[in-house]
């Protein structure tokens, strides 16, 4: 924490004439300012990704044993169980012959029948796509 009080010490030590001294002094309360500055960055860096992460998991939930995300009206998904279970990676999952497949963890889950089919469409080989999840405000 800054002391204030030295500010009035390096105060009097230049009124003194002891330059050398506050100079010293004035340095070490420089160094102590550009640390809390530092920390103050990192503090507020923590919080913006603590905040976004609580903003995600407000919108996150589990239907039929998989993750989906809700984003503007629309439920994104279904994202790997296991990524988001042992890691918190948030994995698309892809569709491939009749099961869903986590390219990243390589799980396999097998299509039940009780999944929605405006979930699921049965197009037998995955389709490379790619969307933009929307996280910011």
């Amino acid at each position: 924490m800054l002391h204030y009080r030295l500010f009035k010490e390096i105060n009097d030590l230049f009124a003194s004439g002891r330059d050398e001294q506050a100079r010293r002094l004035l340095m070490e309360v420089q160094s102590r300012s550009i640390a809390l500055h530092d920390e103050v960055n990192l503090l507020q860096t923590r919080l913006k990704t603590l905040e976004e992460a609580m903003r995600l998991s407000c919108n996150l939930f589990r239907r039929n044993g998989l993750y989906w995300l809700k984003a503007q009206d629309i439920n994104l998904g279904p994202f790997c169980p296991h990524c988001y279970d042992h890691e918190g990676g948030l994995i698309r999952l892809e569709r491939s012959k009749g099961s869903l497949h986590c390219p990243y963890c390589h799980t396999v889950i097998a299509r039940p029948s009780h999944f929605d089919d405006a979930d699921f469409e049965n197009t037998g080989e995955a389709t490379p796509r790619a969307r933009i999840i929307p996280f910011a405000n």
